[in-house]
């Protein structure tokens, strides 16, 4: 069976009776437009065979769609052609978007794009910019005279037939072609569909990236393959006012709904009690959160904030996941609620996870559906027991075939075996344990970062970091090792600050009370901040106590250095959006350090620590305000770490 197939068949079924609807945010009004499944099908069918009239049968054709109805039909019309469909977003004018297009084009071997009316002509116009006129074609699917639906002749489509590639966001290395096949598709979805109780029908909510493997699949996808209605949003549209969001599952009595951790974060920092008066979630059953790392302290915002209103505890649904495996790896079933549990911080700084009354909190990402989950040692490939920390192995119908043309990198991630031989596996790159049938993640492999034969998890420090002041927001963490010294790493935290936030607390940088409550398993236990400044009170008190910036830089490298026992480590202050993040909204730390190594970071305050003077002069270079500070002072306290959830595998 092709995926293609299990489509027909739902339209077939629920023929105008079922839907996908639109929804835009005009001044506050909702405006809708809708497509039945019957109507998909009879477009998918339309472009089918237009495309089967160019003799595109198993190319690649690049989909650069805003958020709508029209990328859906067009993505199912490529499926339907059996065509290599390639969902990107649009590039727009951002150097980097416009860079990554034109990568895909040139890395898939695109020769059509598709796109709609209103994006063609500076689409056509970039193309030519880039030199790509001669070879790539850019159509407008909303504006071709299409052929009837009945001219449509289904190709010979089998389970593994590719259907797309799915470009991953690039959070650890450069985007790669994830081969998906329709067998994976059927699969996937089956994953998804069981772990929403495989309900015969249903409505969803939704407004993340089509072009995404959590918005294409876990969003867009589902309903179709459950037979289901879906009403979505563009992710812009969310972004602007977040209370659209709740007042959709309200509007439309939403049953789930799916979204990364920072967008529950946003909707309740953003929606205030006046937009949330009169809402009514009570008909959510199921709020999947994945694709970054999950926060108790998030769900306890939530419910705190939407309890009144209907947003319960047991809603919540954290999973785990990659475009690797498609999407969904291990999931939380419907109704059961999240399993937040505590583990003694200096075991798992052993890699040894050990339950205890007090001490590290983690969110675990579910259990698996269908898919064997295994633990094992990266370094001799000898499966781990339960509670014993090591790279998340995986295999199951939902594994993509691998990397579009590379075949080292295909070899190295899907081909892995056990010390005593058994696989294939998906060798996923992230940290974690199993225990008592839990999935729990801490980590990523090539993120964490060694000092003095200690493990330090970057996101425990983002964490700690964010938590010193309510002017600081995202963070990146990595390692800066001598080139030709030990392996021992020096700690460096990118962290954004709003520095209009900062009037008036050069003298009171601090006063969070806690640093911590985090992002992944960390090295050390509890982040603690006392709430004062420095170790004489007050962050602005060193140096100029008029520099406000300069001072809650020193006031952050002194709550993490006596936080997590680090005696040399350095600040790097930038301006909000300074840290870069995938498509899904993980941290890009890889890119971040190379940003700071070059010198393209926009820094506006640097304060630098012992070895990282001369490694990170050319990235400090010339930045008003810049210090090269002597080494923070450690101390004896542990850093609170907190949960983790999707690995960054994308």
């Amino acid at each position: 069976m092709s995926f293609v197939q299990r489509v027909r068949a739902q339209a077939a079924r629920h023929g105008h009776e079922r839907s996908y609807t639109f929804v835009e945010d005009r001044a506050g009004e909702l405006s809708e437009s809708r497509l039945t499944f019957a109507g998909l099908d009879a477009r998918a069918r339309s472009l089918g065979a237009w495309l089967a009239r160019r003799r595109m049968e198993d190319r690649t054709v690049l989909l650069l769609h805003p958020a709508g109805l029209e990328f859906l039909a067009v993505f199912l019309g490529c499926l339907y052609s059996r065509v290599v469909a390639v969902p990107s977003p649009l590039p727009q004018t951002d150097p980097r978007a416009l860079e990554r297009a034109a990568g895909i084009i040139k890395d898939a071997d695109v020769r059509l794009v598709l796109t709609g009316a209103a994006d063609h002509g500076p689409l056509t116009a970039w193309l030519r910019e880039a030199g790509l006129d001669g070879t790539v074609e850019c159509v407008a699917t909303d504006t071709l005279d299409l052929p009837e639906p009945d001219e449509w002749t289904e190709p010979e489509i089998g389970p593994d037939t590719l259907a797309y590639l799915q470009y991953t966001s690039g959070s650890t290395s450069e985007p790669r072609g994830v081969m998906i096949t329709h067998a994976n598709l059927l699969h996937n979805g089956n994953e998804i569909w069981r772990a929403i109780g495989s309900p015969t029908e249903g409505v969803g909510v939704g407004w993340l990236p089509h072009y995404h493997d959590m918005g294409l699949i876990g969003m867009l996808l589902q309903p179709v393959y459950a037979g289901g209605d879906l009403y979505f949003a563009s992710p812009v549209a969310f972004v602007m006012r977040p209370a659209l969001w709740l007042e959709m599952i309200s509007r439309y009595r939403a049953e789930y709904t799916v979204a990364p951790n920072f967008a529950y974060e946003w909707c309740a920092a953003r929606v205030t009690d006046a937009q949330a008066a009169g809402l009514d979630l009570s008909s959510l059953k199921f709020a999947l959160n994945g694709a970054e790392p999950v926060r108790a302290g998030t769900l306890r915002t939530m419910v705190r904030r939407f309890g009144p209103i209907g947003f319960g505890e047991r809603v919540w649904a954290p999973a785990y996941g990659m475009a690797e495996a498609t999407l969904v790896i291990t999931a939380t079933p419907v109704g059961r609620g999240p399993t937040i549990r505590r583990f003694d911080a200096a075991a798992l700084e052993r890699h040894e996870a050990v339950p205890a009354e007090t001490g590290v909190e983690l969110v675990g990402c579910g259990r698996p559906v269908t898919m064997t989950v295994d633990v094992v040692d990266p370094e001799t490939r000898e499966r781990l027991g339960e509670g014993r920390v090591g790279e998340i192995w995986v295999r199951g119908g939902s594994v993509a075939r691998g990397y579009w043309q590379r075949d080292e990198a295909t070899g190295a991630a899907f081909a892995g075996r056990t010390a005593s031989g058994e696989g294939p596996f998906l060798r996923t790159g992230d940290l974690g344990f199993l225990l008592d049938g839990e999935l729990y993640v801490t980590g990523r492999i090539k993120d964490v970062i060694i000092v003095k034969g200690r493990n330090l998890y970057p996101q425990d420090l983002e964490e700690a970091a964010r938590g010193v002041h309510p002017a600081l927001g995202a963070a990146a963490a990595f390692g800066i090792g001598p080139e030709d010294g030990p392996a021992e790493e020096h700690v460096v935290v990118v962290q954004e600050v709003r520095r209009e936030r900062l009037a008036g607390s050069a003298g009171h940088a601090g006063g969070s009370g806690h640093a911590g409550g985090s992002g992944q398993v960390g090295g050390s236990g509890h982040a603690g901040g006392s709430g004062h400044g420095g170790e004489d009170g007050d962050a602005g008190d060193a140096g100029d106590a008029g520099d406000a910036v300069a001072g809650m830089a020193r006031r952050v490298q002194g709550e993490l250095a006596r936080a997590f026992g680090v005696g040399s480590l350095s600040v790097v202050l930038v301006e909000r959006g300074g840290v870069g993040r995938t498509t899904s909204g993980k941290i890009q730390r890889s890119r971040t350090r190379e940003l700071l190594l070059t010198g393209l970071l926009p820094v506006v305050h640097a304060e630098l620590a012992g070895t990282a003077r001369d490694a990170l002069a050319a990235g400090t270079a010339g930045i008003a305000g810049t210090a090269a500070a002597g080494d923070a002072t450690g101390g004896t306290g542990r850093a609170a770490p907190g949960t983790a959830q999707d690995g960054e595998g994308e």
